[in-house]
């Protein structure tokens, strides 16, 4: 990512970040009241992302004003961006496993039935590397999240409420959020980033309110 923009996204993604783990929290808390087994994917699934975006977008804060020396380290770097890309995965993997059985089942998505990361990566890096892995798995990522939006329009497609409605722009925007930053690395733009980063944030945003929505409604 170009360096001037380094700082910025990463503290979106601290803030999408900890807005993940609120979701996480949140989803945890309210699943037995709204009786939504979803609910248990999606904390576990955004548990993976709030840790990992906090830990890599802190990462890259350390990285952008070399503290600690760690641009001396440079493969803990490019480790831990990999490393990110596979928690991604499995998060939106988990997800997407939940979200679909709910979809292919027929069941009501009221409230919290409906649900579900992000993320930026990092600085310049070695063309091979990042074509290789960065690109190849934010690819991966955005079919992933694709497929989840996808659902989410059929579920929305069916019963057209306000719940079903929240969670497919939600999804929506994460996707978008991951068009933004593979098309920011393939052009080496950092301005598409910060409005990846930005996107996410939204879709993550929608997520917390729905879920805390959806918990007290379901408990009153």
């Amino acid at each position: 990512m170009v360096e001037p923009y380094l700082v910025p996204n990463s503290l979106l993604n601290i803030v999408s970040g900890a807005v993940a783990l609120g979701v996480s929290y949140y989803a945890f808390r309210y699943r037995r009241v709204t009786g939504s087994g979803f609910l248990r994917y999606l904390s576990v699934g955004f548990m993976l992302l709030g840790v990992g975006l906090l830990a890599q977008a802190s990462l890259y804060l350390f990285a952008a004003f070399n503290l600690a020396r760690v641009t001396d380290r440079i493969a803990l770097i490019y480790s831990a961006t990999a490393l990110y890309l596979v928690l991604q995965s499995a998060a939106y993997l988990i997800i997407a496993a939940g979200y679909t059985v709910r979809v292919q089942k027929g069941m009501p998505m009221d409230r919290a039935e409906a649900l579900a990361p992000v993320v930026a990566v990092g600085p310049v890096m070695p063309l091979l590397f990042r074509t290789l892995i960065l690109d190849t798995g934010e690819l991966v990522i955005l079919v992933l999240v694709s497929f989840i939006a996808f659902q989410g329009a059929m579920a929305y497609s069916e019963q057209r409420n306000r719940f079903s409605l929240i969670v497919l722009l939600a999804f929506a925007l994460i996707a978008l959020s991951h068009l933004g930053e593979l098309a920011g690395s393939i052009l080496t733009s950092g301005f598409l980033y910060v409005i990846g980063g930005t996107a996410n944030l939204a879709g993550f945003v929608l997520l917390l309110v729905f879920v805390i929505w959806s918990g007290r409604v379901g408990s009153s």
